[in-house]
């Protein structure tokens, strides 16, 4: 399925990542980028998906891809 998500590639990584618990400095070292890059992709992920926490970003992601 396509992801018809407004979310760049790093953008629904990092999230996917996060949802199996991963932590930020994980993340940051498994996508070879900075902590800070990390947490300002997802800041503008929340802002593209309209909601307010990573949890809900989540959540909408999954309900997306279960369409």
């Amino acid at each position: 399925m396509a992801n018809t998500l407004p979310l760049c590639p790093l953008q629904m990584n990092s999230l996917r990542w996060l949802k199996q618990g991963r932590t930020l400095e994980e993340v940051a070292i498994i996508e070879g980028r900075s902590i800070g890059d990390i947490e300002r992709c997802l800041a503008d992920a929340l802002v593209l998906l309209g909601v307010a926490s990573i949890e809900e970003a989540i959540l909408k992601i999954e309900h997306a891809q279960s369409e």
